[in-house]
């Protein structure tokens, strides 16, 4: 699920990836990214990194997620603090019900 509304979610990016036969793991590869780089940035802000997934994907960062970006279209400096919260992964759900 996205956290705000318009961004696609980590999970639809990668879906989306993947129906072009590629992974996260390619994308950095083929932009010659960190290890890691574009994940994390489908997750959490990171300019390098969301342009590598939108260059992939045929698109623009902003279409992928507007949350980041201002009504010009120029990216928002700094990001707000809610672009850098990730939503309890399954393994996290988990343990508080077995708490």
């Amino acid at each position: 699920m996205a956290r705000t509304t318009g961004d696609l979610s980590p999970a639809e990016i990668r879906f989306r990836l993947n129906q072009k036969g590629l992974t996260y793991a390619d994308v950095d590869r083929a932009c010659g990214l960190k290890d890691g780089t574009a994940r994390r940035a489908a997750r959490q802000p990171h300019p390098d990194g969301e342009l590598a997934i939108a260059e992939m994907l045929s698109c623009s960062p902003r279409e992928l997620w507007p949350s980041r970006f201002n009504a010009d279209g120029e990216r928002l400096k700094p990001q707000p603090p809610e672009n850098y919260t990730d939503p309890p992964r399954l393994s996290h759900r988990q343990k508080q019900r077995a708490a």
